[in-house]
């Protein structure tokens, strides 16, 4: 039997490729004669950094570079022939989110970095990780590291934060560095949601990352006022384009900026990979996340891979630290689904027995 193992992180517990060694050695201990092929998947969120250099044979490049709270910290790009991989939470991340921060003090301007440094080596396609960030800046800190600048009342120049969008009184893009023009930029993400309201960056997200309800309100009347000041000045209107409020409004940065493109992060990883050409030969897939949800069918790596499942009439099971999902409606393909946090105990608890209970319930699975 050929079986392939296409997983992505299990959110605060495991990587995508650990939970992959150890669905393979349990698979392994049943029948050492499994033919087992692992691929470390990601769909634009944390991690997929990782997957997208496993998946092309890039190499990493490290930098320094200014961080979400204007330090300066050490990060890396992905570089393949003229290609450059950032991700988002390599920068912006929880990682360095600290007990007061919220959303509205983080910067994006250190992506604005890396990208200057893909810029001066030369590199012709930027591809963007979105996912896991703690920012919602609408990219602003990005576009003032590439040249963009930001006035107040006072015609100061500023860098604006989440919290400070509303400051923002004229903003200039003819110092936008040129070389961007000659480059192709691509947002990866695995969310729809438009840059503002009810469904946007900060009422859908903004909780999340630690916002209370008037930060909320403050952060997306903040990004309402940027987008009335671009359309106003540049008539750029991009607010209600798919993806525009992934990142905490990066996507729309990307887009109203840079003149960038948002694409599905996990059908471009799966680009990569040339998944189409894997996965006819192999007999059997096993997939899964964190959580089993809604969200899990929309642009997610779960997604991505029963697409393709059905495609080729395949059968997927799924493994899962929790199941928040009818599974009435799960896809022909994927009507086996295990879950390994089935008590549903704290998250604490989870973290701490995660390996444990992966391996218990690869035990339970009969092939």
């Amino acid at each position: 039997m050929k079986i392939l193992l296409a997983f992505d992180s299990f959110k605060n517990t495991l990587s995508s490729k650990r939970v992959a060694s150890i669905v393979k050695e349990e698979l392994l201990r049943k029948n050492n004669k499994y033919d087992i092929t692992s691929l470390e998947i990601g769909d634009g969120g944390e991690g997929s950094l990782n997957a997208i250099i496993n998946a092309v044979g890039g190499k990493k490049r490290y930098k320094r570079i200014t961080g979400p709270h204007f330090e300066e910290i050490r990060t890396y790009i992905g570089i393949k022939d003229d290609s450059c991989f950032i991700e988002s939470a390599s920068v912006v991340g929880f990682k360095y989110h600290k007990d007061i921060d919220t959303p509205s003090n983080i910067s994006t301007f250190g992506i604005g970095d890396l990208i200057k440094y893909a810029l001066d080596l030369n590199l012709k396609n930027i591809y963007i990780c979105l996912g896991g960030t703690s920012s919602n800046d609408g990219g602003c800190g990005m576009a003032s590291a590439l040249g963009v600048k930001f006035y107040d009342k006072d015609h100061k120049e500023f860098i604006p934060m989440g919290k400070y969008l509303n400051d923002i009184c004229d903003i200039d893009l003819s110092n936008l560095d040129k070389r961007l023009e000659n480059v192709n930029v691509y947002a990866l993400c695995d969310v729809t949601n438009p840059l503002c309201g009810i469904n946007g960056a900060s009422y859908v997200y903004g909780p999340q990352k630690n916002a209370n309800a008037e930060e909320v309100k403050l952060m997306d009347a903040g990004l309402i006022h940027l987008h009335e000041l671009l359309y106003k000045k540049y008539h750029i209107n991009n607010k209600d384009i798919e993806g525009a409020g992934a990142a905490g409004g990066l996507g729309y940065g990307i887009i109203s900026f840079l003149k960038g493109k948002i694409k599905k992060g996990i059908d471009t990883i799966l680009d990569l990979y040339k998944f189409n050409d894997i996965i006819k030969e192999i007999d059997l897939i096993f997939t899964g996340e964190g959580k089993l949800d809604n969200q899990s069918f929309y642009g997610k790596v779960v997604a991505g891979i029963i697409k393709n499942a059905n495609k080729y009439n395949k059968r997927v099971i799924g493994i899962f630290g929790t199941i928040d999902y009818d599974l009435s409606l799960l896809p022909d393909c994927m009507k086996e689904v295990y879950e390994t946090n089935y008590l549903h105990k704290d998250f604490e608890y989870v973290k701490k027995h995660a390996l444990r209970d992966l391996r218990e319930t690869i035990k339970k699975i009969q092939l």
